[in-house]
């Protein structure tokens, strides 16, 4: 009887008990981003984390025995393999600490080989951000942040099934307006991106939604945010030029780029700088995959002297892309009034130069 009761005692202590050891060994592996969009590192402060005494060290260093659980940003890891090999500062010098990088992914898989690993929301943002900025990609965020992890680990990883981050951090109002508008203009040109560009800009913004993101920081990458969306909105653009007219009805060639991968179609806005000229809006253009390609703008002169035509190149939703251009034009031509008077004007003369002719004819005979 007795040994009946320490056997169920120690079976009731292993199964209360498993919970608790199992909570214990569950290792979140997670660091705020420490770069911009285009993959340049603000500082080496990861770094320093990823040496055996560093933070992220000292979990997969020293890691604590038996069974363990680790959940793990994909943005880390992605930010980890970048430091592995040649990266670039923000200041253009190349960074350090490939050693402490290859070392401590080395150290993961290894420690980690036989253990579960799960997959974090990239990034770990804040999901009242995430349903405030982008809740089209509630779903798509969990989903890629598996995918991701898998292929940086090489390694089967279980789904992010939720986020673990509910913070309502506060923002400025600028800022939540920078990033609103910067995530409408990745949407509206996003048929001309590459889809591996769409990913990385939309992971970029996921990024800035982490609460631990020191305010300061957040604020520099909100602005490299916006300068990117802004500098993808002129990657559709206008050549200047200048122009001299010489007839009354003639078409200005204008010059459109297109350096998306993808071909663009696009909406030409068109207007007269002064009174001086009529103009004609061409149909909708599609501009090839990294092409340029000359587009004609009919002109009426009506009279001559200085003018110009403001063009404006537009997604058809309305998105204005590039800088809109004033294309100068000098008006040589002579309008069809002052050319009936001077051709009137010069049959009045002829007429009258042969008629003094005849007098002196006739005065001479007499």
């Amino acid at each position: 009887m007795k040994r009946l009761a320490a056997a169920l005692f120690c079976f009731l202590f292993i199964t209360i008990s498993a919970p608790v050891a199992q909570a214990s060994n569950t290792i979140t592996l997670t660091e705020p981003t420490s770069h911009q969009i285009d993959g340049k590192f603000i500082d080496d402060g990861l770094v320093t984390s990823l040496s055996v005494t560093g933070r992220l060290g000292k979990l997969v260093f020293s890691p604590p025995r038996g069974l363990r659980t680790w959940v793990v940003d994909p943005a880390l890891i992605e930010e980890i393999v970048a430091i592995s090999k040649n990266f670039m500062m923000t200041n253009g010098a190349i960074g350090s600490g490939q050693i402490f990088a290859q070392t401590w992914l080395t150290q993961f898989q290894n420690i980690s080989s036989g253990d579960t690993i799960q997959a974090m929301a990239y990034g770990n943002p804040s999901q009242y951000w995430i349903n405030r900025f982008s809740p089209h990609d509630t779903n798509y965020i969990l989903s890629v942040s598996q995918t991701m992890l898998e292929t940086l680990l090489n390694h089967p990883v279980l789904p992010s099934t939720s986020y673990r981050n509910q913070s309502h951090f506060w923002l400025p109002a600028s800022e939540i307006n920078s990033i609103s508008i910067a995530a409408n203009n990745f949407n509206d040109i996003s048929a001309y991106m590459d889809p591996k560009k769409i990913d990385v800009f939309r992971l970029g913004l996921v990024r800035l939604l982490n609460p631990g993101l020191i305010a300061t920081r957040r604020s520099y990458l909100i602005k490299d945010l916006s300068n990117t969306a802004d500098g993808q909105l002129h990657l559709i653009h206008l050549s200047s030029g200048k122009f001299t007219v010489t007839s009354v009805h003639q078409s200005i060639p204008i010059t459109l780029t297109n350096d998306f991968p993808n071909p663009a179609k696009i909406n030409l806005s068109v207007f007269p700088t002064n009174a001086k000229i009529e103009v004609s809006a061409p149909s909708q253009e599609i501009i090839p995959a990294n092409s340029k390609i000359q587009v004609l703008i009919p002109v009426t002169v009506l009279t001559s002297g200085s003018s110009g035509i403001a063009v404006e190149i537009t997604t058809p939703t309305g998105k204005i892309l590039g800088d809109p251009v004033i294309f100068p034009i000098k008006l040589t031509v002579i309008s069809p009034v002052a050319t009936w008077i001077t051709t009137g004007a010069a049959i009045l003369v002829f007429f009258a130069a042969t008629i003094q002719s005849v007098r002196r004819i006739r005065k001479r005979r007499a």
